[in-house]
């Protein structure tokens, strides 16, 4: 069992990133979805990889015409629970279709070939004593996010599936199904040429789709956000080692007299060839995790905007639904609400990070003793001064802001719009 609080002492003859324990388990979740670039990596493949993939998507894009036909002919004629229910499961599978269409882009690819050899902290843990530090401090987050994750997963899948099982069994419905008096209910709806409702045989069958579908579909919602997670938290790895390597950059070893009066504090010649070597190191290391960053927001910054965008309408139905006053609605959706809810709340609190260890550069340039260099070094500081103005990048399509005020904003709207909901209602 893989324990939720990490100390680090996993990593003990590790020689590869792909071997830590939160890696392999990333890996093993992004290979059920074909979307693990083993290839790209510099790893075996399987060459059925791409037929993997391409299933993959097929299954999503061919169950959305049943869902979204399901929703249009019974508009009218179920109740308002399964209506909501059903809106919500059609565009979790409309946003889990644009996620699997990532995998085939090879932008995706080296992204993630990329994170994996380059920028991941376990490659730079040798930089120094407080890279280090800063490596085992970023692996316990990503241990937990991860264990985290799969737990957040495990027992929302379950809920989500059995709730229906449960209800059909409460209410005598596999008992009473042949009479018409009652139909059998199932986590996921479509419009079907067959009844599934009142036919024990193709109940059976939709049970077990539901299933499979409910975890690819959670799979795409949560793991991708995992990895989106984890990069984001090796960005900040990094930020922080080039921070403190500004703020304990080294200072002259001796005072120049200037005048009989005044005496100031120079870098040497050949402290100021290891200054120069410093803040080339410097400018090199920054450069390539805005870099990074910027093709982290390019490649998903089309999900994480749709993300909002499902967000934004689907909070106040999953509220609406969610507080029926009954048991059932919280049995059934309030595992859902609170997976829905909290994936936002993730994403968004760890893109924050970003946008809060950007400011902190900021200041930590200022600490540099520029005053003490020569003007080809200044020089150097003053440009890296005018690109601490420039934070990573962290808005979607350039068009919304990933963070926490973006959330609040969201959030703050689906609860308004449910408590009016709510309202008309009651009335």
């Amino acid at each position: 069992m893989v324990l939720l609080i990490n100390d680090g002492s996993d990593l003990q003859g590790i020689e590869k990133t792909q071997d830590i324990k939160y890696m392999r388990i990333l890996k093993r979740r992004l290979q059920i979805l074909h979307a693990w670039p083993s290839k790209a990596i510099g790893e075996e493949e399987s060459k059925y990889c791409l037929y993997g993939r391409i299933y993959v998507f097929l299954v999503f894009a061919l169950s959305l015409p049943p869902g979204f036909l399901y929703l249009k002919n019974n508009l009218f004629v179920i109740d308002f629970m399964e209506l909501a229910h059903t809106y919500v499961t059609v565009s979790m599978s409309t946003m889990a279709t644009f996620r699997v269409m990532l995998v085939f882009l090879k932008i995706y690819k080296n992204l993630i070939a990329d994170f994996v050899n380059c920028i991941h902290l376990f490659n730079h843990k040798d930089h120094s004593e407080y890279a280090m530090s800063t490596h085992l401090l970023v692996h316990k987050i990503s241990h937990f996010f991860t264990v985290y994750i799969d737990i957040l997963l495990v027992v929302g899948l379950l809920l989500f599936n059995f709730t229906p099982l449960w209800k059909n069994i409460y209410s005598d419905a596999f008992t009473n199904y042949k009479t018409g008096n009652s139909s059998l209910e199932l986590s996921i709806y479509y419009q079907l040429p067959f009844d599934y409702k009142h036919n024990i045989y193709w109940y059976l069958v939709m049970f077990i789709f539901d299933w499979y579908m409910s975890i690819l579909c959670s799979f795409c919602f949560c793991y991708i956000d995992l990895l989106i997670s984890l990069m984001v938290f090796h960005i900040w790895g990094h930020m922080r080692i080039i921070i403190n390597d500004m703020v304990t950059f080294r200072r002259p070893s001796n005072k120049v007299t200037i005048d009989a009066n005044i005496q100031d504090e120079f870098f040497s010649d050949e402290e100021g060839r290891l200054v120069a070597r410093d803040i080339g190191n410097i400018v090199q290391q920054h450069n390539k995790i805005a870099e990074f960053s910027a093709r982290l927001i390019s490649t998903f910054g089309p999900i994480l905007l749709i993300y909002y965008l499902f967000h934004f309408v689907s909070g106040c139905v999953l509220l609406l639904v969610c507080f029926q006053k009954n048991a059932e609605a919280i049995m059934l959706y309030g595992p859902l609400t609170f997976v829905v809810f909290q994936q936002i709340i993730q994403i968004s609190i760890v893109f924050e990070l970003l946008a809060t260890v950007s400011d902190q550069y900021s200041n930590a340039v200022y600490s540099l003793p520029w005053e003490c260099m020569k003007v080809g070094d200044r020089k150097k500081v003053f440009i890296m001064l005018i690109n601490s103005q420039r934070p990573l990048p962290v808005k979607a399509m350039n068009i919304v802001n990933v963070g926490v005020q973006t959330m609040a904003a969201i959030l703050k709207t689906s609860v308004s719009y449910f408590i009016m909901l709510n309202t008309f209602a009651e009335k």
